[in-house]
């Protein structure tokens, strides 16, 4: 780990605008970011589950050329991910997260058990 009990503070913005992989790099070493993307390609699949054409274009987790709900749904990807890790305390904003999403999306994000596990990081008001 490079940093050590740090929290990451999330508002509505950050959800849709978040650059993952940027985030990643200051929190975690060389050798844990590996598993990382292994845990989100996981948790990615199963928030796309009713859209799976989408997740076979993003399979490789690059949030370069990527619609709005299909990156809500790769940040919430690698927000369950990190969480998981002991270090790291995330602050949510009180905004419902699904508001951002289409149906599909949204069906298959409140029907996760990785987004419930989200549930347990602290809500802020941001």
């Amino acid at each position: 780990m490079k940093k050590t009990n740090e929290e990451i503070l999330i508002d509505h913005k950050s959800i849709i605008f978040m650059d993952y992989q940027k985030i990643a790099h200051q929190y975690l070493a060389v050798n844990h970011l590996t598993a990382l993307k292994y845990n989100m390609s996981i948790i990615f699949l199963d928030l796309l589950k009713y859209k799976m054409w989408k997740y076979d274009l993003h399979k490789d987790l690059d949030n370069s050329f990527i619609a709005l709900g299909e990156r809500v749904c790769l940040n919430l990807s690698f927000l369950i991910a990190i969480q998981k890790i002991e270090t790291v305390k995330l602050s949510l904003p009180e905004d419902n997260i699904l508001d951002y999403l289409d149906a599909e999306l949204r069906q298959g994000v409140s029907e996760s058990l990785f987004y419930k596990d989200l549930g347990s990081a602290t809500i802020a008001n941001c």
